[in-house]
């Protein structure tokens, strides 16, 4: 009941927005993915449901999410193309608008199909205020050019009655988008939810108090539902002037999964924040080739190098490295580390487990352990460790009291036994097998949690598991600071 109830405010959110979500990603030229886009949404918030609380930030969750994955389905050289309405003045602004730059039709489409201005659109397309405002002043007056003066009267000021006519053309184009006649998002929550049904009270207890909360707060705000929602109006000044004082945008995309290299050879996700950029999945493989992992027993197969282009296409996602993020692979194993980096990361990123990563080598041929015509796919659990420890991250600070340690471990293996060490002293401060998941998730994985107090102090987390024949101990451990 209780993954029922946390659940609950995801469901609600996409009853109420999923099928504008769809149809924007096909205004953004994505429509062979728009499905898979908007679920990867949802799942993503879902995932982050109970760090991002207010429902005005998920809103604007799921639309960043949803304009960048649709960019990178569209790729550096795809164009947004709106389909034809029956109105001729509509049907010529949205030529007008195809015929825009990429970048600019971009903008237009978001702005004024969802109806968001100011700090809220800059947010969403990752801009400065400043930038984002005149970036789509300078649009609307390029369109302005090509289709003549709106209609006197529609409302004051010519450049806010075309932004009126913009809007009703674009809702006009999305109107000729079918919905999905199926989703499988309540299916695709309850399997990831599955494995809860195997932790501990105390651990579903604090779940369920989190889904209540964010419940009544998504209840006290949002409104009743349609089936095909339409978005208000957009204010009378459809471009507000520069504020004098502009909020301070976010320059990071927060818990980006990277997946690195642990000192046993296996695969390990760390949650990282990056840099805001035009290409999520771009920032992300250039991370793997540059970035210093937070836990010091990780390290990176690639050593340098720079992500020429990234774009996906269907399921098959072409990376064109620099020739020098080639070098330094010794042997066919290592490159396969470095593959395989390359594979979980983008793949989880964009929510496809089939995603095939072709590689490239400035725009040519690559060495001879990346050149599989047929790209890489994913590898199953194979190349990950036993066991894992997923919350918390290694360095993070929290106040003291109670504590849930969680991580997940292969389903042919037994409960981890997690030791949990005060540093400074040596002391153990527990020893006890973890609450562990009869069932495994979606990913094959089952789940296992540990809930303890802690006083300020700096402790070691070590989760572990026998395995193998011989049996082999493996574990993973973080330092974490309480205090």
């Amino acid at each position: 009941m209780a993954g029922e109830e946390e659940r609950d405010w995801l469901l609600q959110l996409h009853e109420e927005h999923g099928a504008m979500l769809h149809r924007l990603a096909v205004l953004l030229g994505a429509a062979d993915e728009s499905e898979r886009i908007v679920r990867s949404a949802f799942l993503a918030l879902y995932r982050r449901g109970r760090r991002v609380i207010d429902p005005a930030d998920r809103v604007e969750f799921l639309h960043e999410h949803v304009v960048h994955l649709a960019r990178a389905v569209r790729g550096s050289q795809g164009s947004i193309e709106l389909g034809s309405v029956p109105d001729s003045r509509q049907d010529e602004i949205l030529r007008s608008i195809g015929e825009s730059p990429d970048r600019a039709a971009e903008l237009l489409v978001v702005s004024h199909y969802l109806g968001v201005f100011g700090p809220e659109l800059a947010g969403i397309m990752r801009m400065s205020v400043r930038s984002c405002n005149q970036k789509l002043e300078q649009s609307l007056e390029a369109v302005r050019d090509r289709v003549g003066d709106p209609t006197p009267g529609i409302l004051p000021g010519v450049i806010e009655s075309l932004s009126q006519e913009v809007t009703d053309a674009l809702r006009s184009a999305a109107r000729q988008v079918p919905t999905p006649e199926a989703d499988t998002l309540a299916k695709d929550v309850a399997e990831l939810d599955s494995a809860r049904n195997g932790l501990g009270p105390r651990i579903i207890g604090v779940l369920t108090l989190g889904a209540i909360a964010a419940g009544l707060l998504l209840a006290a705000v949002t409104r009743p539902t349609v089936a095909a929602p339409e978005l208000p109006a957009v204010s009378r000044q459809a471009l507000p002037p520069s504020p004098v004082a502009t909020r301070s945008l976010p320059a990071l995309v927060r818990d980006v999964p990277l997946y690195f290299i642990g000192q046993d050879g296996k695969l390990y996700r760390e949650q990282r924040n990056l840099p805001a950029s035009d290409n999520l999945l771009s920032s992300a493989l250039d991370a793997l080739l540059t970035l210093v992992p937070r836990d010091p027993d990780y390290a990176s197969a690639w050593s340098g190098g720079q992500v020429h282009s990234a774009e996906l296409a269907g399921e098959t996602l072409t990376v064109d490295l620099s020739a020098d993020a080639y070098e330094g692979f010794t042997s066919p194993a290592l490159a396969q580390q470095a593959r395989d980096q390359a594979v979980y990361t983008a793949s989880e990123l964009i929510g496809n487990p089939n995603l095939r990563v072709v590689f490239l080598s400035d725009a040519g041929a690559p060495p001879a352990d990346f050149a599989a015509a047929e790209g890489y796919t994913r590898r199953g659990l194979d190349p990950m460790p036993a066991v894992w420890i997923t919350n918390p991250r290694n360095g993070e600070q929290s106040a003291p009291g109670a504590h849930v340690f969680v991580g997940t471990v292969k389903a042919d293996v037994g409960e981890p036994i997690v030791t949990i060490t005060e540093i400074a002293s040596g002391r153990v401060i527990a020893e006890v097998s973890a609450q562990t998941s009869l069932s495994v998730n979606s990913d094959g994985w089952r789940v296992w949690s540990v809930s303890i107090n802690l006083d300020p102090g700096s402790y070691d987390i070590k989760a572990a598991v026998t395995t193998g024949t011989p049996p082999v101990t493996v574990s993973e451990n973080k330092s974490i600071r309480i205090g």
